[in-house]
């Protein structure tokens, strides 16, 4: 599975990374390669998140050639109803009816309602995903496992990520 997590200036990085550690740990727990992930930002170099962190991508929006299974849109502080990240939306716009999942976590849901392609208050329409926060995120990357590969790999991973060392 390609899976594409969208870096935007001021993005939320727990909401980024809360995702990514599940698949990470399905791979982790697998042996191999389940879920190839990709930073996607909209311009090539580091993007900085919320609280000013500079994440560097793999890929940006105009030299994607990835088909995308999960597409992940984290929320930021600063997004609301207007105009801003208008490359992201009209990319979102394209690509969100051909990935097989596209996912918002918190009000990254209102880029992809900016885009036409959810209900700013959806849990699950079709293949559009979205949830409250970063504890709901992680919840929400663990059902794409449960759904992939399930009930008891799920929960293993969930065991797995909550385990103190």
């Amino acid at each position: 599975m390609q899976v594409a997590m969208m870096l935007y200036a001021g993005f939320r990085l727990l909401e980024v990374t809360g995702p990514m550690d599940v698949f990470h740990e399905a791979n982790r727990l697998c042996g191999a390669t389940l879920y190839e992930q990709h930073l996607v930002g909209t311009s090539p170099g580091p993007v900085l998140c919320s609280s000013g962190l500079a994440v560097g991508t793999t890929e940006c929006l105009s030299d994607v050639r990835t088909a995308f299974d999960i597409v992940v849109v984290p929320g930021s502080p600063l997004i609301g109803s207007g105009r801003e990240h208008r490359e992201l939306v009209r990319w979102l716009g394209d690509a969100g009816c051909r990935v097989r999942r596209l996912a918002s976590v918190s009000n990254g849901a209102f880029l992809l309602a900016r885009a036409g392609l959810a209900d700013r208050r959806c849990l699950k329409d079709g293949n559009v995903y979205s949830s409250r926060g970063v504890g709901d995120a992680i919840q929400m990357a663990l059902a794409f496992v449960r759904e992939d590969l399930g009930e008891a790999f799920a929960r293993s991973i969930g065991k797995s990520l909550s385990s103190q060392p």
